[in-house]
């Protein structure tokens, strides 16, 4: 009798890791397929312009900030629009402009040290993260899929959260879980794509009295 119930507990666990390694597998699926989608759809575009409003939160440090910008992205280049700062990109040159003190530093566009630059928020998911389907989400009439996205190696960052609209195959929201107990949320609240869009390039002359600071 112990030996039998021995041999059928054995046999239930196992079935049990199967049925459970196999939604494993088909919720990666999911997740995988909602990213190619995305994916796809997303360098479909020439260029995007993105209205979002941003928010920093750490409670630990009793922070919570909210801010409204604009990203205009296209290929390489990108222009992000915000309270405080505009910081322009050409794909070779980066023009941060610092709003309250009139300056604006240049530097050397280097992608390998801005693991977060602006035009890779689009584009996060596409190296580098692991991905888990969570399940989808109504949400003011849209159904959202979210997916979970955990770094392969250690960096700053723990966990990024993206919420994809289910009909558009377009970025709804994305949440990123810092080390440090920050979470930074991007909502989309406007989305334009293959319009006409200025140089992307700073000119001094828009900004009288500005203070250039050369970091090349």
């Amino acid at each position: 009798m112990t030996k039998l119930l021995t041999t059928l507990l054995i046999a239930f666990g196992t079935t049990l890791l199967i049925a459970f390694g196999t939604t494993l597998f088909a919720q990666d699926q999911v997740a995988k397929d909602v990213l190619d989608r995305l994916s796809a759809n997303t360098k479909s575009y020439k260029n995007m312009t993105v209205g979002f409003d941003f928010i920093f939160e750490n409670k630990n440090q009793n922070i919570n900030e909210k801010q409204k910008g604009i990203l205009v992205l296209q290929e390489e280049m990108f222009r992000l629009e915000m309270e405080e700062q505009i910081i322009i990109n050409d794909g070779d040159i980066q023009w941060i402009y610092l709003t309250d003190m009139n300056e604006v530093q240049i530097m050397e566009h280097d992608p390998q040290e801005q693991m977060m630059s602006p035009n890779k928020l689009f584009t996060i998911y596409e190296e580098g993260y692991k991905y888990s389907y969570v399940g989808a989400e109504s949400e003011k009439g849209k159904r959202l899929q979210i997916i979970d996205l955990f770094p392969k190696e250690s960096g700053a960052f723990m966990k990024v959260t993206l919420a994809v609209d289910a009909a558009k195959n377009q970025l709804h929201k994305i949440t990123i879980l810092d080390k440090n107990g920050g979470t930074y949320s991007y909502l989309v609240t406007s989305f334009k794509s293959n319009t006409a869009v200025g140089p992307f390039i700073f000119n001094p002359v828009d900004y009288p009295g500005v203070e250039v600071i050369d970091l090349r």
